[in-house]
């Protein structure tokens, strides 16, 4: 496994693979847990080459927001790397991704402003840069991203679409703690009864796909009993529940049929949490 500490390294690296092999590339922030793990897999059973990128990306953090303390384990990241077979990692400095004299950023103008863009301004103008820098370093043709962090997967693919990239986007299934509490990073801010206590998120979610299952199309109604689950627990307060159209990211008052994403986020403390689930999809 190879650790390319800089971009130079990393078109160095590149410009020795074979260039009929396929590449695929998953980038993350490290602190990696078993969501992550699940997407490398499947990077490096799908692909001739696989490369993983850990890189905390300051610019989807706004100044009260956890870059500091963002979860870091970098040994811990390598070992399970190279257990995967992974065949290179990418480790960039900040100063290496981003110039002082940047002047370009990348900026979505629709979907980008609903749902996590309302609550994080800034933060789809961050992932998008450092996600089209690294496909314009990593050339992948094909690239995974978790189903988690819903509406990033489907900025990502339009991104793709959009700016003309030739590379498969591959979003893979939410991987979950055994109380449904979705893989995340920032699990690991959480006491060990907050854990217990997050299973709510799941649960309100599986009550959203019970009601619509049993009949209910009315987004208000289905709103008002993932709220009560939610409000169960004192130590939770809802940032938003939302229920959309998948392609739009529009709201429904109601539901005609399953391509609609209902989503959620959530604080504990500080800690602010995210989950979906997609009625009548296993996949976006």
């Amino acid at each position: 496994m190879e650790i390319l500490n800089s971009s130079k390294d990393l078109v160095q690296w590149r410009k020795k693979n074979d260039p009929s092999a396929m590449v695929g590339f998953v980038p993350t922030m490290g602190a990696l847990h078993r969501g992550h793990l699940s997407l490398i897999q499947r990077c490096v059973e799908e692909s001739d080459v696989s490369i993983v990128s850990i890189f905390i990306n300051p610019k989807q953090f706004s100044p009260d927001e956890d870059l500091n303390s963002y979860p870091k384990n970098i040994n811990a990241d390598l070992e399970q790397l190279k257990k995967l077979n992974v065949d290179a990692v990418f480790m960039p400095s900040a100063d290496d991704i981003y110039d002082k004299d940047d002047t370009f950023a990348v900026n979505e103008t629709l979907l980008s402003l609903k749902l996590e863009g309302k609550s994080r301004p800034h933060f789809f103008g961050g992932v998008l840069t450092v996600v089209s820098k690294l496909f314009n370093l990593v050339q992948p043709g094909k690239t995974f991203f978790g189903q988690k962090d819903a509406q990033q997967l489907l900025l990502v693919k339009k991104m793709v679409s959009d700016m003309k990239y030739p590379i498969d986007v591959i979003g893979c299934a939410t991987v979950r703690e055994k109380n449904g509490l979705a893989m995340s990073s920032r699990n690991e801010y959480l006491t060990k009864e907050e854990r217990e206590d997050a299973a709510v998120i799941y649960g309100a979610l599986v009550e959203a796909e019970k009601m619509w299952g049993g009949g209910c199309r009315n987004s208000k109604d289905i709103k008002g009993a993932m709220a009560n689950i939610l409000k169960s627990k004192n130590n939770i307060v809802v940032d938003y529940i939302s229920i959309v159209h998948l392609s739009s990211l529009n709201e429904v008052g109601k539901i005609v049929n399953g391509r609609v994403l209902v989503s959620l986020a959530v604080f504990i403390r500080k800690v602010r949490l995210i989950d979906n689930i997609v009625l009548g999809k296993n996949n976006i």
